[in-house]
């Protein structure tokens, strides 16, 4: 349902009248909400409260007939709030600026609320270096004010993080909050405290999608990582009773040197467990992962890897996909077909090219962003020093929209090369987090893309000098 659904979306910003007719779609009612709002949802339920509702409906029922959908198809599909809430991100992104590739949004898809710093594993690779709660996180009032001014801005998802946001006392109230102004809820959790309760109650409040990291097949090298004993089997057990409530439950790992011989066991244990995705996720260096820099990934290994997730995919009963940008290139070039990261939920296909020119590979500060426990908004959850904004003192849309650090990532004519004259810039753009890691500047080549290798080489040749150096002082009893 979702191509058909970009290419109405297409058709519909490529025309200038239509453009004009979404941007009236902006207005707002008596009540309040806005015209293509209501408008879409008279269109699933055949209803015409107004002359905008009867115009919109006729346009989308003239295009079904033109790209041989189903009307009811389609009317299924967006009875869901959450996929009306997309599309009308996306139609009304369309009138503010057209189309572009990668799309432009006048809001983004999802949000990564690193909601506490409070957690009760110490991972080795931890973006947001979390143990204990932060002193100036957001009050319960500040929280709840905050879900319905993301709603009000246009946001589709909030994916709730930390931290272990399960542990957190106020978790329960704002995802619940969040289910109720239609948001779709989702969580990144270790898994360690999913009891059977915990996942029923998460059904109750409304999560309706969650991701839980395991980081080795091994029980003893996943708690090592972890640092807590026990770890594992805690995890597996949450796992199971994710997939027991029919929650749609993702295994997330984040690939090192430590790990990356694993992935085909992991998979593995993924398809038997049942749960239906598997994603890699890109190692970056921030937090308490630039302690163990040395374990990331070469071009070559990290080349290699995608292009084995590539084929796996192609035959596996679950969705296999990475959040490194560069997969789509891999799945396009290596296996005839195209997966546009993990914003898009499904099997990768040869159809989804339409797709992934929208997505646009990396999405850091363009398809989302992230805000922190003290309300700081950053363009992603690995660049959690790179401070756009914060919440306490402007509105989230208006850091969305004027922040000029935003803006930057929304233009690749800017990316410096290799990256910018790269064939594939519009489908992947390389990973903004990882360059920021090691070149502390967002706009510089992506160093894990095997098309970048020159630069991998140039920074392990500074490491390897750095290290060298601390050897010899440390010889010299210089330092300790």
């Amino acid at each position: 349902m979702i191509i058909p659904t970009v290419k109405l979306v297409k058709y519909l910003g490529s025309n200038h009248l239509t453009r004009y007719f979404l941007r009236l779609g902006m207005r707002r009612d008596k009540d309040g909400r806005k015209l293509l709002e209501k408008a879409l949802e008279d269109f699933v339920y055949g209803r015409s409260s107004n002359a905008y509702s009867a115009v919109l409906s006729t346009m989308i029922w003239l295009l079904t007939l033109v790209f041989k959908v189903k009307l009811k198809k389609v009317r299924d599909y967006f009875k869901d709030a959450v996929n009306r809430r997309g599309l009308e991100v996306v139609l009304e992104s369309i009138a503010k600026y057209g189309i572009s590739v990668p799309q432009k949004l006048s809001s983004p898809f999802l949000v990564v609320w690193n909601f506490t710093n409070l957690c009760n594993l110490r991972c080795k690779h931890c973006y947001q270096n979390a143990g204990k709660a932060s002193p100036d996180e957001l009050t319960i009032d500040e929280k709840l004010s905050l879900v319905k001014e993301l709603a009000d801005s246009g946001v589709v998802a909030i994916a709730f993080s930390g931290g272990e946001p399960l542990i957190h006392r106020d978790f329960w109230k704002v995802a619940e909050k969040a289910n109720h102004e239609g948001l779709f809820v989702a969580v990144a959790t270790n898994g360690t405290v999913v009891s059977p309760a915990i996942a029923k109650k998460m059904v109750e409040v409304g999560v309706r999608y969650v991701e839980v990291s395991l980081d080795s097949i091994y029980p003893r090298k996943h708690d090592q990582f972890r640092g807590v004993v026990g770890a594992f089997d805690s995890t597996v057990k949450g796992i199971k009773n994710l997939v027991k409530e029919g929650i749609f439950t993702c295994i997330a790992t984040t690939v090192t040197k430590l790990n990356i011989d694993e992935i085909p066991e992991i998979i593995d244990f993924a398809e038997r467990i049942g749960v239906q995705r598997f994603i890699a996720f890109n190692f970056i260096p921030t937090g308490r992962g630039a302690d163990i820099v040395n374990l990331d990934l070469s071009p070559e290994e990290r080349q290699n890897l995608l292009e084995y997730l590539a084929k796996r995919a192609k035959e596996s009963s679950i969705e296999i996909l990475s959040t490194d940008p560069s997969y789509a290139r891999v799945t396009l070039t290596k296996e005839g077909i195209i997966s546009p990261t993990h914003f898009y939920v499904g099997k990768a296909t040869h159809e989804l090219k339409v797709l992934a020119d929208f997505i646009g590979g990396c999405g850091a500060g363009r398809m989302y962003c992230a805000i922190q426990p003290n309300g700081d908004v950053t363009p992603c959850v690995f660049m959690p020093d790179l401070v756009v904004g914060n919440v306490r003192f402007e509105s989230f849309k208006e850091i969305w929209e004027g922040s000029p650090i935003l803006r930057s990532f929304r233009d690749r004519s800017l990316l410096e090369e290799n990256c910018l004259s790269c064939y594939f810039r519009d489908v992947c753009g390389g990973c903004r987090a990882r360059a920021y890691a090691y070149f502390r500047d967002i706009l510089a080549p992506d160093p894990g893309c095997i098309k970048n290798k020159e630069y991998y080489d140039y920074l392990l040749k500074i490491f390897n000098m750095k290290r060298k150096k601390m050897r010899y002082l440390v010889k010299k009893k210089v330092i300790s």
